[in-house]
């Protein structure tokens, strides 16, 4: 293995634990009407003694909202950029390479061994080992209102979509659109433990999680040792200044070559074969034996004696290090979760601030500012702490106004987009309106604008009268060996968000291990 770099995984046992637990960006809602001069900033508290969760009402009105969107994230948690805010492995996040071990907790020595991997103190110096374990556990009770606004463990978790898990004000919503309702689903949410799961984790994110946020390791199944490496290095320094300069020079294409390149450098290594299905060209006797197959999916006719036959494969190969799109999501999580409460809690009055909207790479709040400023002051009115605000700002947000260098830094962030006012039915489901004129960006996951004409009115009714507003896409389909324009009609507008308990006053709490929906309520001030 040369300089440690990756190489495909060899154990079946190993790349089923990984494939199951890959997870992408997170996008979530958690307060959905943030209008300044009306609204007010929320807080969500959990009771622990009577397991209990209640959102109250503060007394600090919502002046403005404020987006933050970390540059070409995928790539900076890649490059091995050393970072003020990086306690690990010598200040910066290595990359996995190829598996050199794994320990499976089936008694009590092995599990100790793997703790004591975990909780090495070794992780603070360049000799920290990079792992995946797979462990059960919970944010101490203690401290769970530290974490409770912005729950930090990002994963997927199963729910079914009935009245009892999802609270009556979102299930009589889907009921009465005719909205399928008592099905199983699995989506990436917040979270306070692993829901009595064992759950797998990277190295930096479990790391986090134990020393930031009280996270307590309940069970160990297993952990698998990765060597590691930092050779990505220049090729991530390299294309985002490319990138740069094609920017620099308008030359658009160009600059969306070198992000598409960067952003895609992990992602083949991520692709799951075995979802992928073969299409071959047959003709009239090899499509007879390929129906009686198996295998055999679909057909159709495009000769008179050659069939599109698609095939589903028995056998699949996966012949990249899926290792490194795990590692790359996960530490992803980490560095969106290591600037929300490292940096922002740290320095910024969060009793004045809620999270609204999350996509990713992007963190939408609303913010209760200073009522004499208009809606370009970002967070300055609601600083805390100013001497660690002015000594480290630089290591995430530009300093130099115009200097598009420092503006696109790695691991680094900037604003992308402030208003007045946001509503934010979904996840990837919101308006935002980004002046006094009532000009507004929306988004809607799936949705062609283009071709559909959205407007404010529409999301407000959603919120107001549960209204669903129907969408036309148009699409390119074949029938009959002819090329047709086809009008799919879907559901546009539906306000249905179930990755949280949805209560009436707009606000979402995270699903916590033990809890129902009647357990949920709010206080308005």
């Amino acid at each position: 293995m040369i300089r440690c770099l990756p190489t495909n995984l060899t154990d079946i046992d190993v790349y089923y634990l990984v494939r199951k637990w890959i997870t992408g960006g997170l996008s979530n809602v958690m307060h959905r009407v943030n209008r300044s001069g009306i609204d007010f900033i929320k807080r969500i508290q959990y009771d622990k003694d009577n397991k209990k969760v209640t959102v109250t009402t503060t007394d600090h009105r919502i002046t403005h909202v404020v987006g933050v969107d970390f540059n070409s994230l995928y790539p900076s948690v890649m490059s091995s950029e050393p970072h003020q805010f990086i306690r690990y492995t010598n200040g910066k996040m290595y990359m996995c390479g190829s598996q050199t071990g794994k320990i499976i907790g089936d008694n009590e020595h092995s599990k100790q061994t793997i703790l004591r991997i975990i909780n090495s103190k070794k992780r603070f110096t360049a000799d920290g080992q990079l792992f995946i374990a797979e462990v059960k556990g919970h944010i101490d009770q203690n401290y769970i209102n530290d974490f409770i606004n912005f729950p930090p463990i990002l994963r997927n978790y199963e729910f079914t979509t009935d009245e009892r898990t999802i609270g009556s004000y979102m299930y009589n919503h889907m009921k009465n659109n005719n909205v399928k309702t008592d099905q199983k689903q699995k989506k990436l949410t917040n979270l306070t433990s692993t829901m009595g799961e064992y759950m797998a984790f990277s190295s930096y994110y479990l790391w986090f999680l134990i020393d930031d946020c009280h996270f307590i390791i309940d069970d160990v199944k297993q952990i698998v040792l990765f060597n590691k490496h930092d050779q990505f290095n220049s090729f991530i320094k390299e294309f985002t200044k490319n990138r740069i300069e094609a920017k620099l020079d308008e030359n658009k294409e160009q600059e969306q070559f070198f992000k598409i390149v960067m952003n895609s450098s992990y992602g083949s290594d991520g692709m799951n074969t075995e979802k992928y299905h073969k299409v071959k060209i047959m003709n009239k006797k090899q499509t007879e034996r390929a129906i009686r197959s198996n295998a055999f999916m679909d057909e159709q006719k495009i000769s008179e004696d050659s069939y599109l036959v698609q095939m589903n494969p028995e056998n699949c190969s996966c012949k990249t290090p899926l290792q490194v799109a795990f590692f790359v999501l996960d530490n992803a999580k980490y560095w969106y979760l290591n600037f929300i409460y490292n940096f922002m809690y740290k320095c910024l009055d969060m009793d004045k601030i809620h999270f609204i909207e999350g996509d990713t790479d992007s963190a939408y709040w609303a913010v209760s500012g200073n009522v004499n400023e208009d809606f370009t002051q970002q967070f300055n009115a609601v600083i805390n702490d100013r001497e660690f605000y002015n000594d480290n700002a630089k290591y995430y947000f530009p300093t130099t106004r115009g200097d598009v260098y420092d503006e696109k830094k790695i691991l680094g962030l900037s604003i992308e987009r402030q208003g007045i006012s946001m509503i934010a039915l979904a996840p990837k489901n919101y308006m935002i309106e980004t002046n006094y004129n009532c000009n507004s960006k929306i988004k809607l996951k799936g949705v062609n604008q283009k071709t559909n004409k959205i407007t404010k009115e529409q999301i407000v009714d959603c919120i107001n009268d549960g209204k669903i507003t129907k969408c036309v896409n148009m699409r390119l389909g074949q029938k009959n060996h002819q090329m047709s324009q086809l009008a799919i009609e879907k559901n546009g507008i539906t306000g249905i968000h179930n990755k949280m308990v949805v209560l009436s006053n707009q606000s979402c709490c995270p699903y916590i291990f033990g809890l129902v929906a009647k357990d949920y309520s709010y206080q308005d001030n």
